[in-house]
């Protein structure tokens, strides 16, 4: 399978599991680390947290992010709730799936952005335009000079202007298909605009 049709599945994968309750494609995150946690004897209350993107404590994260699991490693990676020098420790992991997992964490800083977006790996700076915190002006940067294809930022509920009249206008059936996708989850409520317009995922209910 070429790089780019993999690409295309992770990118389908991560935003079904960012609670749409959908499941497709050989990545699934929620499902493989929280198996890995549960047969490793983990509580359940730290299980749902890592699951559902609850609070961690420090030592957690420190725990977790030694995981042999790199799914359990996204997904702490990704987790709201992490303090910068804790997204920092995830985005020098040497998996990139895990540090595709810090890219799509919407509390970032601009030096975090910039070091993602430089990453080498495909699947990380694709993680990162699908991240719905960046600005229209980061991910304009990242659609010039890493060009990672229109679907990721077809994912993107805040897809700046100029690349959704790019996607409208390509051939790119697949962009246009999520394009669409992401309209109907803005409809029916999985995504909210903020006060400063910008669309945000509905928290999950704990």
């Amino acid at each position: 399978m070429s790089r780019t049709v993999c690409g295309w599945a992770a990118a389908a994968v991560m935003a079904l599991t960012a609670g749409c309750g959908f499941e497709i494609g050989p990545a699934h995150p929620e499902r493989d680390g929280g198996a890995y946690l549960r047969k490793h004897g983990y509580p359940a209350e730290l299980v749902d947290a890592v699951l559902k993107g609850g609070p961690l404590s420090q030592s957690d994260v420190v725990r977790l992010g030694a995981c042999r699991s790199a799914d359990v490693r996204f997904l702490v990676a990704a987790n709201t709730n992490l303090a910068q020098p804790e997204i920092d420790a995830f985005i020098r992991d040497r998996n990139d799936f895990v540090r595709s997992g810090a890219a799509r964490n919407p509390g970032l800083s601009p030096a975090q952005i910039a070091t993602l977006a430089a990453d080498p790996s495909h699947t990380v700076y694709c993680s990162l335009a699908g991240n719905e915190a960046l600005s229209d002006e980061e991910l304009l940067r990242i659609h010039t000079t890493r060009n990672p294809g229109l679907v990721w930022f077809a994912l993107n509920p805040n897809c700046p202007d100029s690349i959704r009249r790019e996607i409208l206008d390509s051939n790119d059936s697949f962009a246009k298909d999520w394009l669409g996708t992401v309209d109907g989850w803005k409809n029916s409520g999985v995504y909210v605009r903020d006060s400063n317009g910008r669309w945000r995922k509905v928290p999950k209910a704990s």
